[in-house]
């Protein structure tokens, strides 16, 4: 069985840095959900009718593209992991709804053939809590005539994700250990944050199976603020810095190619590790099932209604 290893070498910093990580935490997920309130208020404005509440469940999968990403497609489509969730929304016309999600899933990736030099690998598990703004062309309107309707979706997401990697047999986790000097003396960058923003929008098609239920078909991508969804973004750090403050386990996974030469571990500090003008995405793609509940705006029970 595998042990999970998690190393804080850095003695001052980690309490600053969890303190101040709850912070930020606590005040993306509220700015997260005065974002729901404001746009659920500013679309129940709407002139419109059969307004309806509805409940469901998403199942499907996520891929991750970044400096990791292998180039073959057949390759991409193997990186494809599970992706479920639980969503709640609101139908304020045939046009406008919002929704709030909240999905889990899967990212990982390693170097193919193409990296062998630098032999890197990363899985992550992530949580996405979103809220999301949709709109249906030409429209949609289980109740009445228009039961199937392409839709288009975007809105503002808070994800939690932590790469790791398997090294001899156990599970460690890459951030803590700074595999490109975050947080030491002579490196410009702390330690990155595993709470962020992200930007999710796509697109779908949905198909009323009756007056209570319906399905529906989506895929969009992640538009992200960072570029270490995979641990990997700018150069290599020495690796006599890293064995000296971190230990020496931080300075083999922050470069494992002496995995593939069967050498001793070299120096390859300020060398390039990854491509830092790019930031990491990932995708989601679902099916989705839902149940008409109620109107949650104006007190109607039942399953739709047409005012």
């Amino acid at each position: 069985m595998n042990k999970a290893v998690q190393i804080n070498a850095l003695s001052p910093l980690p309490a600053v840095f969890s303190i101040s990580l709850t912070r930020l935490t606590t005040k993306m997920v509220q700015a997260l959900l005065r974002y729901s309130i404001v746009i659920g208020l500013l679309l129940s404005s709407l002139p419109g009718y059969s307004q309806y509440f509805e409940g469901g469940i998403a199942v499907g999968g996520s891929v991750y593209e970044g400096d990791l990403t292998p180039k073959a497609f057949g390759d991409k489509i193997a990186l494809i992991k599970p992706a479920v969730g639980l969503f709640v929304r609101q139908n304020f016309n045939e046009h406008w709804a919002a929704r709030l999600s909240f999905n889990y899933g899967k990212i990982e990736a390693a170097d193919g053939p193409q990296r062998s030099d630098r032999n890197l690998s990363f899985s992550s598990n992530f949580g996405e809590l979103a809220a999301l703004v949709e709109y249906n062309y030409p429209g949609f309107d289980p109740a009445g005539y228009r039961k199937l309707s392409p839709y288009v979706y975007a809105g503002l997401a808070y994800m939690h994700y932590n790469p790791t990697t398997v090294f001899q047999g156990r599970t460690i986790f890459l951030q803590p250990l700074g595999t490109e000097g975050q947080g030491l003396d002579g490196y410009d960058q702390q330690l990155y944050s595993l709470n962020i923003l992200t930007i999710p929008f796509g697109g779908g098609i949905k198909y009323a199976l009756n007056s209570s239920f319906t399905i529906a078909a989506e895929f969009g991508p992640r538009l992200t603020f960072t570029d270490y969804l995979d641990d990997v973004s700018g150069n290599y750090a020495s690796y006599r810095d890293l064995a000296q403050n971190r230990g020496t386990l931080a300075a083999n996974v922050a470069d494992r190619n002496f995995e593939i030469t069967g050498t001793e571990p070299i120096d390859r500090g300020g060398a390039a590790r990854g491509n830092p003008k790019f930031n990491d995405w990932y995708f989601v793609g679902q099916i989705t099932i839902s149940y008409h509940f109620y109107d949650l705006f104006s007190n109607h029970g039942g399953c739709p209604m047409t005012f």
